[in-house]
């Protein structure tokens, strides 16, 4: 008995049984197009002049197609996708690609696409999706509600569905909840790009000219010969409909002009950026993130209406988390709405002291505020070492400052409650220094 691959050829599936094709040939992006998809793992692809042999293979616990073809004594491949992105057209595509020129591997060729981690395979019933449709993402998961933050989760949302928004920066002081309201704002997001949405961790990285690298890591993509990984992520992206997180860009900002040449060649990729600076582009819309709302403290509302103002709220959340018969009464309500007015709102702030509440009571706990720096430490471990502490998270923001920048912090740190711009000026000169830099 003579066996041959099952091969697609004018856009229609051939099975062969004793070297003759089976009568029951499958129409390519029907129903049973991509029933046969999910039950087999090899098919080869002719089109005219090319040929190439697709694979199926298991990838981080998921299965995913592959383009292999022999030319000049090498093997050439490509990504092809899920099962459900198995189009004709981007059978073709991948064909002309991997015939190329007979040179180097093109920029898309020569990069490994990004697995993606949605899992779930594509039932039949998703068999007639538009290729690439279904969302992906590598969003990682929130363990934790995000309180007193409605409005800003749907400024923030209808902002990045406009046209005319290609970057979007959430900017805010250390501790105020940028990434937990940038990841919400992306999840919501989700079924708006259906070529995904990826979250790209940049706290570890110093260097702004690994901006690139890191984003392409994220994807899953890799350079090969001559092409810089800007390049291969400006080719990979540029048919993409896709949101990209960029978080902690603070301490990269000066990498911001990259951002601009992948906006410009990729007119489908959107920017949510979260950082402690703005990143001084044209492009960029600027969101102000705010520390919660808090009690007014001249007239309290009465123990019910206290526990729904986000501080409160937050406080009571996260204790009731340490200690589960924690309440807000009538005792301890004024305690505790000072202790949110004290901290200014800050979510992690108000987090490090609610965890705070196994050992002392909110009437204890105020009056170690004076101190709180030594108090509001012991944040869980498996949040980043800057946000462990009040302290870690302030000296994470003032290393990222120049010498100059450090100087005027510790000038202004004399002053309660703000100051202002005259103010600060004035101070400056006394001590010593020019003030015409202040302003900047």
């Amino acid at each position: 008995m003579s066996h041959r691959s099952p091969t697609v050829h004018n856009g229609t599936l051939f099975e062969y049984e004793e070297g003759t094709a089976s009568l029951d040939a499958i129409m390519l992006e029907s129903t049973a197009w991509y029933d046969w998809l999910e039950q087999h793992h090899s098919f080869r692809f002719v089109y005219p002049a090319i040929t190439f042999t697709a694979r199926k293979e298991q990838r981080a616990g998921s299965w995913y197609w592959y383009a292999y073809r022999r030319q000049a004594g090498c093997l050439r491949t490509a990504y092809l996708g899920r099962s459900v992105e198995l189009s004709l057209s981007r059978l073709e595509t991948i064909a002309v690609e991997l015939v190329g020129t007979g040179g180097p591997p093109t920029a898309r060729t020569a990069v490994g696409e990004r697995v993606p981690i949605v899992p779930a395979s594509p039932s039949s019933q998703q068999a007639n999706i538009a290729p690439g449709a279904v969302p992906t993402h590598n969003l990682p998961r929130q363990l934790t509600s995000l309180v007193g933050r409605e409005q800003e989760v749907a400024a923030a949302g209808t902002l990045l569905r406009h046209p005319e928004v290609s970057l979007l920066s959430l900017v805010g002081m250390p501790g105020v909840g940028k990434t937990r309201l940038a990841l919400q704002v992306a999840t919501d997001l989700l079924d708006d790009f259906p070529h995904g949405v990826f979250f790209v961790d940049l706290a570890p990285v110093h260097d702004p000219q690994l901006v690139p690298s890191t984003i392409a890591q994220t994807l899953g993509l890799r350079a090969i010969g001559d092409h810089s990984l800007l390049d291969v992520l400006k080719d990979y992206l540029r048919d993409r409909h896709c949101l990209l997180v960029l978080d902690n860009f603070e301490q990269v900002v000066s990498a911001a002009p990259q951002l601009l040449e992948i906006l410009r060649a990729c007119p489908g990729v959107k920017l949510l950026v979260t950082s402690r600076e703005v990143l001084r582009l044209r492009a960029e819309h600027q969101f102000s993130v705010s520390p919660l709302a808090l009690p007014e403290r001249k007239q309290f509302p009465d123990v019910e209406a206290l526990a729904h103002v986000a501080a409160v709220e937050l406080f009571l959340q996260r204790a009731q988390a340490i200690r589960s018969d924690f309440q807000l009464t009538k005792d301890n309500a004024a305690a505790l709405a000072e202790i949110c007015i004290r901290l200014d709102g800050l979510p992690l702030a108000i987090e490090l002291a609610a965890a705070r509440v196994k050992l002392l009571p909110p009437q204890a706990l105020l009056a170690r505020l004076d101190r709180r720096l030594q108090v509001l430490t012991g944040g869980a471990r498996d949040l980043p070492e800057r946000h462990q502490t009040l302290h870690s998270t302030i000296e994470w923001s003032y290393e990222l400052l120049s010498l100059e920048e450090q100087r005027l912090f510790r000038h202004v740190s004399i002053f309660v409650g703000g100051a202002t711009l005259e103010v600060i000026e004035a101070i400056t000169t006394a001590l010593g220094d020019y003030p015409a830099w202040v302003l900047d």
